[in-house]
């Protein structure tokens, strides 16, 4: 009887495929080439992607190389993250002096900076600083106002959506030649 067991279980293992693992097509997707191309080589049957791979794929030459690379990566994204989290910073200083009504050169010269390399944030702060007559160009009100609705219009299309409240308050009070000026504008930019 004993016999009889033994060669039953040894029938099922020897009757079981030689690749019981099965992996979804999301596995395969988010492989590298390097995987992939194995597998396609490996399998008797081979999926369907694997005519879309390339010939020859580049094989690294070791591990410490791939592993020096990885860690040159994330030095790069270590990097990249301080210098993002510098500029937060010294954004929110400019700001926060700002809003306290100390307008130094120097700031409103970086939230220009800032403003001008498309970060929607500076535009809704010197539009919002137009708006409150903190401007040290001219003491006109309805210029200030007109500037103050083309910064916000800029802060507008680049993302900032909440701005669209103060545009729409400061609208009414420009002039016709003052809005027809604005669409001339943005129609231009569009």
């Amino acid at each position: 009887m004993r016999l009889i067991s033994i060669a039953f279980v040894l029938g099922a293992l020897l009757a079981a495929p030689a690749s019981a693992t099965s992996y979804s097509d999301d596995y395969w997707r988010t492989s590298d080439t390097l995987t992939k191309r194995f597998i396609c080589t490996s399998h008797g049957a081979t999926p369907d992607w694997c005519e879309d791979l390339p010939g020859r794929v580049e094989v690294p030459k070791s591990i410490a190389g791939v592993l020096a690379q990885r860690q040159h990566q994330a030095a790069e994204r270590a990097a990249i993250a301080k210098a993002a989290a510098e500029v937060i910073a010294a954004r929110e200083g400019v700001i926060t002096r700002i809003k306290a009504g100390l307008v130094d050169p120097k700031d409103v010269e970086k939230l220009i900076e800032q403003a001008k390399a498309g970060e929607n944030e500076a535009m809704e702060l010197i539009a919002w600083m137009y708006a409150q007559g903190l401007a040290p160009k001219t003491d006109d009100e309805e210029e200030l106002n007109e500037l103050a609705y083309i910064w916000y219009g800029k802060a507008y299309l680049a993302g900032a959506k909440e701005v669209k409240e103060n545009m729409d308050k400061i609208w009414p009070t420009l002039n016709e030649t003052q809005q027809n000026r604005i669409v001339a504008m943005f129609d231009r930019r569009g």
